[in-house]
């Protein structure tokens, strides 16, 4: 970004920063003040910059003759102290560094399925996918969801003021198995990892381990080492058994797990699925017993048969609900 001199910059262009920080990518774009226009939109890759400061430098160096008048930047992790760690993530950020290399402007921190959350409420109909049809009950409170690096998952509710949201941690909640085979899956994660949470298998990485575990339990070798590998293999027309195997465990586990969620959080007021992970096989999943699943609640499954999830199409939605935040400061 050109600095220039004081009257240098007092004719550049005004802009706010957004970002979306993930466990793998790191997102930004600026937009006008007042405006929910995404511009110069760019993904970065975390592991080639040392520290965020460094990636928001490089992403501002390719855009020229504007300021930086404030900033909006939405992150996995505990984003309510003045240094975090990200999850899934090697960035140690402190706020104050990344304040100072914006020249001290006002930087608003936000989890980043905070900002998902807030997202939701820009969608319009040509935005989802219903997956499941329910009673609409707009001011209760709803709930997104989305497996990527990592499980995101943040509550959302209607007041008097405006849109509220409830950010959680949910993703690190205990890992509940349902069936025989889910148990032997969860034994052999627990070897690995010791605690085993819900994003060990609703991830990215999730789908993986999920797979290498199949793998063993049925003695075969692991042929396939990455989500987009395993995801192949299971929806070409001759797919692999055990990656379809795993697929298929795998959205069985995110009904489960987010119809628990939705128990405990009383989400009435819908399920919004925010994933992009997802839509790489969205056929797969929309025809997957994740619904089935996800009412399976016993005496309560006339309560889960009430609440409706949608499949937002939408892009960027970490940016879009930064922006919604900023301009509601």
């Amino acid at each position: 970004m050109v600095q220039g001199t004081t009257k240098q910059r007092n004719n550049m262009a005004s802009y706010n920063l957004v970002g979306d920080i993930g466990g793998t990518n790191a997102r930004f774009a600026i937009v006008s003040q007042g405006s929910s226009e995404l511009i110069s939109i760019k993904t970065l890759q975390c592991e080639k910059f040392e520290t965020i400061q460094q990636a928001i430098r490089f992403y501002l160096s390719s855009i020229e003759d504007i300021q930086i008048s404030s900033a909006c930047i939405a992150s996995a992790g505990t984003v309510h102290l003045d240094t975090f760690k990200p999850a899934n993530n090697d960035w140690v950020i402190n706020k104050s560094d990344v304040s100072s290399a914006l020249n001290n402007i006002q930087v608003s921190w936000i989890n980043d399925f905070n900002a998902q959350a807030l997202a939701t409420t820009l969608l319009s109909n040509n935005d989802v996918i219903t997956i499941k049809a329910g009673i609409e009950q707009p001011d209760r409170l709803r709930l997104a969801i989305g497996p990527g690096t990592g499980l995101g998952v943040c509550g959302l509710i209607r007041l008097s003021s405006g849109w509220v949201s409830v950010p959680t941690q949910g993703g690190h909640s205990d890992l509940a198995p349902n069936t025989s085979l889910e148990i032997e899956v969860l034994t052999l994660l627990q070897k690995k990892f010791g605690h085993v949470a819900v994003e060990r298998v609703l991830s990215g990485p999730g789908i993986v381990n999920l797979y290498e575990a199949l793998c063993e339990i049925n003695g075969k070798n692991i042929l396939f080492h990455s989500p987009s590998e395993i995801t192949a293999a299971a929806t070409n027309p001759n797919p692999d058994h055990l990656s379809k195997e795993t697929l298929h465990m795998f959205c069985q586990m995110f009904g489960s797990v987010t119809g628990s969620l939705a128990l405990a959080s009383g989400s009435l007021g819908g399920i919004y699925i925010t994933s992009d992970l997802v839509r790489n096989f969205l056929d797969f999943f929309i025809g997957s017993e994740f619904v089935q699943n996800f009412e399976n609640k016993g005496r309560m499954k006339y309560y889960m048969t009430d609440i409706p999830i949608y499949l937002s199409k939408k892009e960027n939605m970490g940016l879009l609900g930064a922006i919604r935040y900023l301009n509601h400061l």
